[in-house]
């Protein structure tokens, strides 16, 4: 089977493939052009990392219900509402800022419907992949959806640096409004899904009970799913303190910012294509562990060192390493997650996308304070003990995955009721 297959065979899934990486994209741009915007209008570090927290805590507060909703409800016009709803927002602060009226305290309330939308639209399309693509086919598939979506945690942003050096802030909004409206068009094109067997009964709250117990009787996911949020919460506000390096690190301004980050996700892209072109890299039970220390490592030495180009270097280096780490992990608990319960268990997996500014706002707070490359180094230091732990705390995830039936059995208990 060649790399491109599900796409080639499928066009549901190529049109899904196709608009997530369209709004993913807005997405992770506009948290780079939100930053900026904000380092204008506030100088304050602290404020770019209060931007992020409010714009990534609905994850934290939602998450675990829109995980209910998908296994319910047609996931298509779940996917519909949220799209819709975020196109009119992007669009709006858009146009505010073109008429020169945005003011910081709007930033905020922009950053949290944003953030509430993608807290819908993150896991309802994670879910879909498998309403779209046969069984024989899903991993192919699972495993070139996590690489094109989580390339884009990193393309987005690095995309974002160039355009507003050649742009400004405005048309940067402009462009991630208008990635957002293609992607509402098209996805209206892809066919109803019905809700997941089981998911139809009892109550919602009931129905987030049954995910929560899946995943906590699952020691594989439970670590699975940590392990996704250490790296998230500690290493990734890394990308919404460019900014700040950009400027008052290395000196080089908007244009600097857009090589740091067109370096950046160069290296995410081409470490989402190996993962989704290496067939047992998934089988590697060292691989997240890995990957995770590395990428610590990795920012450590971005911090430290006062050359550019070495610092373009490694900012590349984590860009790879970020997509192989992001990528492998949610292929593994995507192939190991009964459908009935898809929905609800990657509800709680991008809970974990919602740790992003839990950890935001203490690395802004210590850049503010001591500087964004101590800031850097402590957050890295903290996520390589974290993962320590994890891996001794859950020996699963040192293992060979499991089969599927020996990650889940909660949904066959669900549909015995």
């Amino acid at each position: 089977m060649s790399l491109w297959h599900s796409l080639r065979e499928y066009p549901a899934f190529r049109t899904l493939f196709g608009t997530t990486l369209a709004t993913n994209s807005g997405f992770w741009m506009w948290i780079i052009a939100s930053g900026w915007l904000a380092l204008l209008l506030t100088d304050s570090p602290f404020f770019v990392g209060l931007v992020g927290f409010v714009g990534g805590i609905p994850t934290l507060i939602f998450g675990i219900f829109v995980g209910a909703i998908i296994d319910r409800f047609s996931r298509r016009n779940v996917l519909l509402v949220a799209q819709a709803v975020v196109s009119v927002i992007v669009v709006t602060m858009a146009v505010f800022l073109f008429l020169d009226i945005l003011q910081p305290w709007q930033l905020l309330v922009g950053a949290f419907i944003n953030g509430t939308c993608m807290s819908v639209i993150f896991p309802t399309r994670n879910a879909m992949v498998a309403n779209l693509v046969p069984g024989h086919h899903l991993a192919n598939a699972v495993a070139l959806n996590a690489a094109g979506q989580n390339a884009t945690r990193v393309v987005g942003p690095a995309m974002a640096g160039p355009m507003i050096a050649l742009i400004g802030v405005g048309g940067t909004f402009a462009i991630c409004a208008a990635l957002q409206v293609i992607a509402f068009v098209v996805t209206s094109r892809l066919p109803a899904q019905v809700a997941a067997d089981g998911a139809s009964g009892g109550s919602i709250l009931s129905s987030v009970g049954v995910g929560l117990s899946t995943v906590w009787r699952s020691e594989y996911l439970l670590g699975m799913i940590i392990l996704a949020g250490v790296p998230t919460m500690f290493l990734m506000p890394y990308i919404n303190l460019m900014p700040v390096f950009a400027r008052d690190v290395l000196g080089l301004g908007s244009t600097g910012l857009g090589i740091l980050m067109a370096a950046n996700g160069f290296g995410a892209v081409l470490g989402s294509l190996y993962v989704a072109a290496s067939r047992r890299l998934t089988e590697n039970p060292s691989v997240l562990i890995g990957t995770g220390l590395g990428f610590a490592v990795v920012l450590i030495l971005f911090a430290l060192t006062p050359i550019t180009f070495v610092g373009i270097l490694l900012i590349l280096v984590a860009g790879f390493i970020s997509a192989v780490f992001l990528a492998v992990n949610n292929t593994l608990i995507q192939l190991h997650v009964d459908d009935a319960v898809r929905g609800r268990v990657l509800g709680i997996y991008v809970l974990t996308w919602g740790l992003l500014p839990v950890g935001t706002l203490p690395a802004g707070a210590i850049a503010d304070a001591a500087g964004a490359p101590i800031a850097l180094i402590v957050m890295s230091i903290v996520a390589m003990a974290v993962m320590i732990f994890v891996a001794i705390r859950f020996p699963a995830v040192r293992r060979a995955a499991p089969t599927r039936g020996q990650a889940v059995a909660t949904p066959i208990v669900e549909r015995a009721r």
